[in-house]
């Protein structure tokens, strides 16, 4: 299997940590949902056994889910692969697997810790589940088994931070993991066509689920899910919901919802009212069996379903890449759960130009932009911009819309501040919403542009070196666009050779070596066939970061 470049070097920094760290340091991968955290681990077991044969390893896990699809990932990238399971609810007990994928409960119970032998290594996944309290599960089997046998301990995950506890890696005596071998950014991956980009639209102000007449379970924790059910229950709002969906997603094309509910209740509740209108539609939860939790989750890729309304199952280790709508219901205090629920729908599908988010809990308000939020912010936030022309999302700082280009009245959209702890964000029952990816933000974001012509000409750098600058002239515009291509470069000659590859038909204009023959060339033709490219502005300068050849994509 090949990996992408960010996953090589996630592999690459994880060899670069065991090589270099204490064995009590244990490494943490931070990257995106639907970015290849179980490819990157998978591609690490199988370079670390190839090169020392006897090297065991532990798999653990939490849900179900996550233990198919990390045995499924492992085969794929290892066909091969001496792997087995270790799981009650999967009727599976193969103790002496080489590469042992495990139920954290089924191996924490009974004497099976006493007779499942030792591990060079322990991979925890989804690692945000790992409680600093000595006496839970995951405490206890990693105590145990390091204890008898030097062990090696490295966690994956999205969200590297707890309820409660802030970030899960750094140097106070409650983080486990010491730091982060490597993370990867949202916006990178987008821009770079691995994730979907995630949209908002301002929901009805009548579909709100009001969060602030909600108590707290604990001093730090989440809302109390009877009070949640109590006013998610309530029929005008369900149906209010439902007309909006309607109207912003069923009735615009979008076939493949999740509704993330409050409670099974509510979740029995809006199926029942979403199939009386007639949608394809199907309750998800932890007590549905597993073959007819595999039989839906069939159905809503293969398009026989529309709709699944969920509690509690979908938000880590499913894989859906069609999902094109996102209903979050449940208003949380988590960010860990709050980017889980978004993350859902980032997965990339033929056809797919991104994954509306439809906010009806006010959680973008309530965290900010998935990216950039942070855990038990103490700071304070600014409110974000609604488009009056478009309803779409903005980020605070926004002059124009992201969608629409419409620009932002400053009288009307003025900001202002205020502290985390005294936001509620539902209790004037106005619906709000914000960024959902930083880069959404005037000066960040990329921006498309056509492309009328195409022209190279032969320049110097600074260092002396002759390059190809190949200019891309825009429409409306007096200024081009630019693109260094520097085939005589030592360590530059095999990007410029990739990028033409990729750009220009090789065969029948051929690979330049020298800048001189890239300028001809183009000057001839070469790329005439660009119609667009996408730029991001880094500095001072308009960086290219996307070439459009026809109907296909290159990124830079």
């Amino acid at each position: 299997m090949d990996l992408r470049p960010y996953q090589e070097d996630a592999v690459t920094s994880l060899f670069d940590w065991f090589g270099s760290q204490s064995i009590t340091d244990h490494p943490l991968l931070s990257l995106p949902t639907a970015s290849g955290k179980t490819v990157i681990f998978s591609t690490f077991i199988k370079r670390q056994i190839m090169s020392y044969p006897d090297t065991r390893f532990l798999v653990l896990a939490h849900r179900q889910e996550l233990i198919e699809q990390a045995e499924n990932k492992i085969k794929n990238v290892w066909p091969q692969a001496p792997v087995g399971v270790l799981s009650s609810s999967l009727k599976r007990h193969e103790l002496d697997a080489q590469i042992l994928v495990a139920s954290r409960d089924t191996l924490a119970a009974g004497a099976r810790l006493e007779k499942v032998g030792k591990f060079d290594y322990i991979i925890i996944d989804e690692a945000h589940n790992l409680s600093p309290d000595e006496q839970t599960r995951y405490q206890k089997i990693i105590t145990k088994l390091s204890t008898e046998h030097a062990t090696r301990v490295m966690g994956v995950t999205a969200t590297p931070y707890r309820m409660g506890q802030g970030y899960i890696y750094g140097k106070r005596k409650d983080h486990f993991f010491s730091d982060l071998a490597y993370q990867a950014k949202i916006p990178d991956l987008i821009e770079q066509g691995y994730l979907a980009r995630i949209v908002s639209y301002q929901v009805a102000d009548e579909t709100i689920i009001d969060a602030s007449k909600a108590k707290l379970k604990f001093k730090g924790g989440d809302y109390k899910e009877s009070d949640l059910e109590k006013l998610a229950l309530d029929e005008q709002t369900i149906l209010a919901i439902i007309a909006d969906w309607t109207e912003k997603a069923y009735s615009k094309g979008r076939t493949a919802t999740v509704f993330f509910c409050v409670s099974v209740l509510h979740a029995m509740k809006m199926n029942m009212f979403l199939a009386k209108q007639g949608i394809k539609s199907k309750l998800l939860t932890g007590e549905t069996p597993g073959d007819e939790r595999r039989q839906i989750l069939a159905d809503f890729e293969s398009g026989e379903l529309n709709v699944i309304c969920n509690v509690g199952v979908l938000t880590e280790g499913w894989d859906a890449p069609k999902t094109d709508c996102i209903a979050m219901l449940r208003p949380t205090q988590s960010l860990g759960l709050y980017v889980q629920m978004c993350g859902r729908g980032m997965r990339v599908y033929p056809g797919k130009e991104n994954c509306l988010l439809l906010d009806y809990g006010e959680n973008i308000a309530r965290h900010g932009c998935i990216d950039t939020a942070q855990p038990n912010q103490e700071f304070k936030v600014k409110r974000p911009k609604i488009c009056g022309e478009c309803l779409a999302i903005n980020s605070s700082h926004a002059k124009k819309c992201v969608e629409c280009g419409a620009e932002f009245p400053i009288s009307e959209f003025s900001t202002y501040l205020v502290p985390m702890e005294e936001r509620k964000v539902a209790k004037q029952t106005k619906a709000a919403t914000g960024a959902v990816i930083s880069d959404e933000k005037p000066g960040v974001r990329t921006k498309e542009e056509i492309v009328t012509s195409t022209s190279a000409t032969l320049a110097t750098s600074k260092n002396g070196n002759d390059y190809c600058r190949v200019f891309f002239q825009i429409e409306d515009s007096f200024l081009p666009r630019s693109l260094p291509l520097m085939f005589e470069h030592p360590r530059m000659s095999g990007l410029a050779i990739n990028q033409w590859c990729r750009i220009v038909d090789a065969k029948k204009w051929g690979v330049p070596r020298r800048s001189e023959d890239a300028v001809r060339k183009i000057n001839q033709g070469a790329m005439r066939d660009v119609n667009k490219i996408t730029v991001k502005k880094e500095g001072k300068y308009f960086n290219v970061k996307r070439v459009v050849v026809t109907n296909k994509e290159v990124y830079i």
